[in-house]
């Protein structure tokens, strides 16, 4: 909860910042952003860093999102007293401020040229709809349930492979033997598609009829697993309209890849391998 707090201070500083960077104290007034409402010593807080400040800190709830606009200002005098402050200190020329300083405005100029390319995006309904035809027939549209029983060693689960071909019931020695956590169901993994689970386990389940369940043990990162396949079913892709948002992002995040791509191809990159670190 304290970090919530912290963001309307780091704005208040960076609005203070930008304030005061290269304004002749002389001149307290700027077209792109009002009339000042406060002077510290000397260095203006612009009527439209008052407002920023205040969307901000409600944005965020801090003080609850009832901040008036006498608490803001309050808080961004503050601020600029204490940015003042630190450059009294020299902090400025510090390096190690100085480094983060530049990555801060580094990152700044990164999210607003992605915003801006994102922004110039328009993709039509027959993007959006090609996109879906792709999403679907990638799909797997097959729904497994199984139990299984997972143990330490290859001769235990070979001993509960005896065991059920004796008759006894997957549910009971799962629930006495497994040592996962769905144990207590009885081993009851419920609905999940191959691709959720490791390989060889998935390959496992789908190598299975409805009802069988494996006759040699089953070995994955996780130990060894006697596995039940008990039911399966297919299921329908979500409608289009469901799905239009994520698909807009998917195709965002691709065009952005590609520009990122072009850029790469355009540039000189020179990596020095003998600098990298092991």
């Amino acid at each position: 909860m304290h970090s919530f707090k912290l963001i309307p201070l780091a704005a208040a500083l960076a609005f203070t910042l930008s304030a005061c960077s290269g304004n002749d104290p002389e001149t307290t007034t700027d077209a792109t952003r009002g009339e000042p409402v406060a002077m510290v010593n000397d260095s203006p807080i612009y009527d439209s860093d008052l407002a920023d400040f205040l969307s901000l800190s409600r944005m965020s709830g801090h003080h609850g999102g009832m901040q008036t606009p006498d608490m803001a200002l309050e808080e961004l005098i503050n601020m600029e007293l204490l940015r003042q402050a630190a450059l009294r200190a020299g902090l400025d020329k510090d390096p190690r401020m100085v480094r983060q300083m530049e990555r801060m405005r580094t990152n700044l100029l990164i999210n607003t040229q992605v915003e801006n390319f994102l922004d110039d995006l328009n993709f039509t309904e027959a993007d959006l709809r090609a996109e879906y035809d792709r999403q679907v027939a990638d799909m797997d549209t097959l729904e497994l349930r199984a139990r299984h029983i997972l143990v330490a060693t290859q001769e235990e689960a070979a001993a509960l492979i005896t065991r059920l071909e004796a008759g006894e019931d997957f549910a009971a020695l799962a629930r006495e033997y497994s040592e996962d956590g769905s144990a207590s169901a009885g081993g009851d993994l419920g609905w999940f598609s191959a691709d959720m689970m490791v390989p060889d386990f998935s390959d496992a389940v789908l190598a299975l009829e409805n009802g069988r369940f494996t006759h040699e043990p089953v070995e994955t990162e996780f130990g060894w697993h006697v596995i039940l396949r008990e039911d399966s079913r297919d299921i329908e892709p979500p409608p289009f309209a469901e799905v239009q948002e994520q698909l807009e992002q998917i195709l965002a995040r691709r065009a952005l890849q590609d520009y990122v791509e072009r850029l790469r191809q355009e540039a000189r990159v020179e990596v020095r391998e003998d600098r990298l670190s092991p």
